[in-house]
């Protein structure tokens, strides 16, 4: 019978465990960089348009156009402020998952360095059983050939 360790199914566990969180990892990480660009993506219309409601200022004088400008600006800060927090929370989501993923993989490297030490002990006990094993065939031997070359 070969090494059996009590901890494989464990070990097996952790190992799909990670490789789950791994994906979830590159998931979660794409999502970040989707929102940080959608929020680069705001904040540059908004300096757009707003040196593009200066130079409609200064060819026109119309209060129209400045209170639409405004309304416009207040509406866009509001979203840049939305998905200001959508990025902190993909970033707070991307820590997290990475933070799992760390102690799934301190807890499969340990089951593997268990395992490890214990397939070493089976080896070495393995070793001594079957050393005692050909000493005693040895003796054995020994005292075989000593009966027949000197008989009592």
């Amino acid at each position: 019978m070969g090494f059996h360790f009590k901890f494989h199914k464990l070990l097996e566990i952790e190992k799909c465990r990670e490789e789950d969180l791994i994906k979830e990892l590159k998931a979660s990480q794409r999502q970040l960089r989707d929102e940080e660009k959608l929020l680069g993506l705001l904040q540059s219309v908004l300096t757009l348009q707003q040196s593009e409601m200066e130079a409609k200022l200064r060819t026109q004088a119309e209060v129209g156009v400045f209170i639409l400008f405004e309304s416009y600006f207040s509406k866009l800060k509001r979203d840049i402020a939305l998905q200001k927090s959508k990025v902190k929370e993909a970033g707070e989501k991307v820590n997290h998952v990475r933070e799992s993923l760390m102690a799934v993989f301190k807890k499969r490297k340990m089951l593997e360095k268990l395992r490890e030490r214990c397939e070493r002990g089976y080896r070495e006990h393995i070793l001594r059983v079957e050393n005692k094993h050909f000493d005693e065939v040895a003796a054995s031997r020994f005292y075989q050939k000593r009966r027949k070359g000197n008989p009592p």
